[in-house]
């Protein structure tokens, strides 16, 4: 039930409009009841659904070849009770003869791009938060939780309060070392979250529209990060006609004196410039996630690590985004150039970001990675400090043992 995007209105409410079960306009705060294109269940949620079915005695999904069951967040199980429930809920997805994506395929939602799941217009529900990257190929992407995805499946429509949306003008051009998720931080850094909660946020301007499509699902993964409901991101072809729409709110951010930031345990928003940290040692560096372990951070880390190696006081942890991405990785030699630096690459999926697998950082560990959050214990040792960083910056302090200086990363 896709539609085309157009110009001139906001995009959440094009696609809310053309997903009612009889096709409307609609405006913000309203309740409506939609029907979304896609369902998709990551393994954490996934024992807390099938309880649910079986609590309220439900069987089946109402459009079964439109829900993926994807096993991404504990790939390498090391816990007999964690293998368990892994189990269960694949007999539980096989049972309700959806599709299954299993453990080494990616994550969620990288495979959700590269499957085509997140086609512009589409409305795409997933059992994670930050299914709101969707918003980077144009697809209205909601995170909601096990309940919510449980009514979904059994009843092939959910409801929603129409979000207002702002538009964030990004103009100028940033420092040649910012990633887009330095953008996003530095954003949540001096606005926090109060002007974007439950907003759908389009982002706009000659920058933003000419992101490569990996440095924009990082921008997009973090909107759940500044409070949004969804996120869109313009795109080049005009498949995502982003901030085009009048008389929404506006903000215009000037990204020419922008810097590369990193972001302190152990909050997102504890963000402050490269410099501010420069020196400090590192222990742990990890690259991957749904934020940062597409191709494009791959071959970053890669240029970085050419010819050069780890240091001997770090372990330096690689998790490509999805098994493609891993394929495509190895076909340019990426993988092996890691490899050669002492990189320790595992198997597609969320890797260490929730602390559910390995490796986990020590007691004690200061972590420098590139997930979309730091909280306290997020990768299963709340003794750890967890610092959030691009993959330049990541890779460079791999090779060093401490953070780099901006003069470093160039």
């Amino acid at each position: 039930m896709s539609s085309q995007l157009v110009a001139g209105q906001p995009l959440v409410e094009q696609v809310i409009a053309s997903h009612l079960e009889s096709p409307a306009q609609v405006t913000p705060g309203q309740i409506v009841a939609v029907v979304p294109d896609r369902i998709y269940v990551q393994d954490g949620n996934a024992p807390t659904i099938a309880e649910l079915y079986k609590k309220f005695g439900f069987s089946g999904a109402r459009s079964p070849s439109r829900v993926s069951f994807v096993f991404d967040h504990s790939v390498l199980v090391a816990q007999t009770d964690m293998a368990d429930r892994m189990a269960e809920a694949h007999t539980f997805a096989v049972e309700l003869g959806v599709d299954i994506q299993r453990r080494g395929a990616g994550i969620s939602h990288v495979i959700a791009a590269e499957q085509g799941w997140f086609e512009p217009g589409s409305l795409v529900l997933g059992s994670d938060s930050h299914t709101c990257v969707g918003g980077a190929f144009g697809a209205l992407g909601l995170g909601m939780g096990a309940s919510d995805i449980t009514h979904a499946m059994v009843s092939g429509s959910t409801w929603l309060r129409v979000p207002p949306t702002i538009v964030v003008e990004l103009t100028s051009q940033p420092h040649e070392a910012v990633a887009a998720r330095d953008v996003m931080l530095t954003i949540l850094k001096e606005y926090g979250q109060a002007p974007f909660l439950y907003k759908s946020v389009e982002f706009a301007g000659d920058w933003a529209q000419a992101l490569g499509t990996d440095e924009a699902a990082s921008l997009a993964s973090l909107g759940v990060e500044l409070g949004a409901k969804c996120v869109f991101v313009a795109r080049p072809d005009g498949a995502v006609p982003a901030g085009t729409a009048a008389g929404v709110e506006r903000i215009k951010i000037d990204l020419s004196t922008m810097q590369p930031v990193v972001s302190a345990p152990h909050l997102p928003a504890n963000t402050g410039g490269l410099s501010e940290f420069a020196g400090l040692t590192v222990d742990y560096a990890f690259l991957g996630t749904c934020t940062s372990g597409r191709l494009d951070d791959i071959r970053e880390a890669a240029r970085v690590m050419a010819g050069r190696q780890v240091h001997q006081d770090v372990n330096f942890v690689v998790t490509p985004g999805s098994r493609n991405i891993y394929l495509r990785a190895m076909d340019e030699g990426h993988i092996q150039t890691l490899l050669a630096a002492g990189v320790l690459v595992t198997p597609p999926g969320c890797g260490a970001c929730v602390g559910t697998q390995g490796p986990l950082p020590a007691r004690g560990d200061r972590v420098l990675s590139t997930m979309n959050r730091n909280f306290k214990g997020r990768m299963g040792t709340p003794e750890a400090e967890i610092f959030l960083a691009s993959p330049r910056v990541v890779a460079t302090a791999a090779v060093s043992g401490r953070f780099p200086s901006l003069e470093e990363l160039l």
